[in-house]
């Protein structure tokens, strides 16, 4: 009798051990399909490999029945069958039939606040834009973020003291339906309360000059999150945290604190760049950001390639914003040597300049600079020299960072020069450069470009060789040469007195760091517009990088009659 049991207590043992090798290692669904079908999947991936058990059989039942109320069937029937693949008899598919039943549908929604946010339209208003509709299949997902953006809406706006007395969501199963009860006191708005700085800064002038709202007015955390980014542009911080200290609100007011750390009293920054216009180029940047006691602070670049190589020293005296309310005095030498257009010049220049910001969000820069310039221009050799007083507007606007997907940008620009104040000649310099970038769909993106400039003067052969037209290279008209389109006169060409340039880009996007890109650029150099357009063509390919795109092009000279090609090279977003 003994003996019997030892051996019938291996055969259960090892009968179980056979069992408990049964893994599941596939799953098929029938009955359902859609988000119903993924909201299923996403439990059953997570029972591959798990024990063929009738515990996990009764387990996953009532997970699926809960994955499918949560998408609003509360009445679903679910068959769950293993089935064994193979010979083996170790590996197991788990087969699951459903009937997913009557849909649940949103019969009532109550919502309620209490308090002072009753009556605040930019609260109020946020129950208008929630995702559940009287009506609709109850989704608990959406229910749960309909909660999460009333709680977001009471923080921007600052309910600091808001509680939920109800968050209810009732299923009736008889009526098949859903009811949704939102009842929130909301307490008091909080204002905007005393800026506290953080001590040993000498930038306290400026953190307070840049805040966009005063004490005493209606919290909002966006225009803190502003007031953030506003610091954090200054040339003073290397790290910048703004925040209401909710800690410490009392009277309903909320203190707004703003910790800084300074920037080394000497920075540097070495870097580098390469187009085929301009061949690699390299730069040294020197900054100290912080001189005397009001703010001052200076730069200096040194920027070098084979064809251009340039020093240019600026020191920025601050007003009240020290982004956009200063006065710039800059100093620097420029040396040029471009081959294709057989020109050649060395230029200094000195400027002051007055800039500011306006209501419009234009950045709007008066000037006044003087330049003295040597070159040689095919055969003209000549020294001139301009005292250049003007203005220019500027406005970019972009979404995406290095990679922008949105963008627009505006310059208009004029200067003046005349004979009888230091100048070599009378002349009218305007010009106008615009660009949109948009996107449609996430994978295709859209770029324009637009350039125009006129120079109005008796002789344009009296004007410095830097201050004219050329067309032609990587940001201008692909598939030509850098400065290579100009009217030619006697065989040379002289640079222009007027400049049309345009493009029109299409981007594809095929892979998360990847695009393709059609493009035809064309315009002209001129003095007359007597000369053909010029037309350039082609197709490209984009690394979008943290740098920004790297953007590789191949393009054609369309209106050459050899139609040449040229492959050009650029680093950097296209706004």
């Amino acid at each position: 009798m003994l003996r019997f049991s030892y051996y019938f207590f291996l055969f259960v043992l090892c009968a179980s051990a056979q069992a408990v090798e049964k893994k599941v290692t596939e799953f098929k669904v029938f009955g359902i399909e859609g988000a119903l079908l993924e909201n299923v999947s996403f439990y059953l991936e997570k029972v591959k490999n798990e024990s063929a058990t009738v515990q996990l059989k009764h387990h996953s039942i009532e997970q699926i029945q809960i994955s499918l109320e949560a998408l609003g069937y509360y009445k679903s029937q679910v068959q769950l069958l293993f089935e064994q693949i193979g010979d083996s008899g170790n590996a197991v598919l788990m087969s699951i039939t459903i009937e997913k039943g009557p849909e649940t549908r949103i019969a009532k929604l109550d919502y309620l606040f209490e308090g002072e946010g009753n009556k605040d339209q930019n609260l109020t208003g946020i129950l208008n834009t929630l995702p559940l509709n009287q009506g609709e299949v109850i989704n608990h997902g959406l229910y749960e973020k309909s909660k999460s953006i009333i709680d977001s809406q009471l923080l921007e706006l600052g309910y600091f003291d808001a509680k939920w007395k109800v968050n209810q969501l009732a299923i009736s199963l008889k009526e098949n339906s859903a009811f949704v009860k939102f009842q929130i006191s909301t307490g008091v708005r909080y204002h905007y309360g005393p800026i506290v700085i953080a001590p040993h800064t000498p930038a306290a002038k400026y953190i307070r000059s840049l805040a966009r709202f005063k004490t005493g007015e209606n919290y909002q955390a966006s225009t803190i999150s502003e007031y953030n980014l506003d610091l954090a542009s200054t040339p003073y911080f290397k790290s910048v945290r703004v925040y209401a200290d909710i800690e410490q609100r009392e009277n309903k007011q909320v203190p707004i604190r703003v910790d800084v750390l300074h920037k080394p009293a000497n920075s540097y920054d070495v870097g580098g760049g390469f187009s085929t216009d301009t061949k690699l180029k390299g730069r040294f940047k020197w900054t100290k950001p912080w001189v005397g006691s009001d703010g001052h602070y200076f730069e200096n670049n040194i920027v070098a390639s084979k064809i251009e190589q340039e020093f240019l020293f600026s020191y920025t005296i601050p007003v009240d914003d020290p982004i956009d309310d200063v006065w710039r005095y800059a100093f620097g030498y420029k040396r040029e040597s471009n081959d294709e257009a057989k020109k050649y010049s060395r230029k200094i220049t000195t400027q002051l300049q007055r800039q500011w910001l306006t209501e419009s969000h234009w950045v709007r820069t008066a000037f006044i600079k003087h330049e003295r310039e040597d070159f040689e221009l095919a055969s003209q050799k000549d020294t001139t020299e301009m005292l250049l007083p003007g203005i220019s507007y500027a406005r970019k606007r972009s979404r995406g960072g290095t990679t922008p997907y949105w963008g627009d940008q505006l310059l208009v620009s004029s200067e003046i020069g005349l004979e009888d104040v230091l100048s070599s000649t009378d002349l009218l310099k305007v010009q106008f450069q615009t660009a949109l970038l948009r996107t449609y769909k996430n994978n295709h993106l859209f770029y324009a470009r637009a350039t125009l400039g006129a120079i109005w003067v008796e002789d344009i052969v009296n004007v410095p060789a830097s201050m004219r037209f050329f067309a032609g290279g990587d940001q201008s008209i692909r598939g030509f040469a850098y400065e290579s389109i100009s009217p030619i006169e006697n065989g040379e060409k002289l640079g222009g007195r007027y400049l049309a340039t345009g493009t029109l880009e299409y981007n594809y996007q095929f892979a998360p760091s990847w695009r393709v890109a059609l493009f035809v650029d064309g315009g002209t150099a001129t003095n007359d517009f007597s000369e053909d357009i010029e037309i350039g063509a082609g197709f490209g390919l984009r690394w979008l990088t943290p740098v920004g795109p790297i953007r590789v092009d191949h393009a054609w000279a369309m209106t050459r009659e050899n139609k040449t090609t040229r492959l050009s090279i650029t680093i950097g977003p296209e706004i």
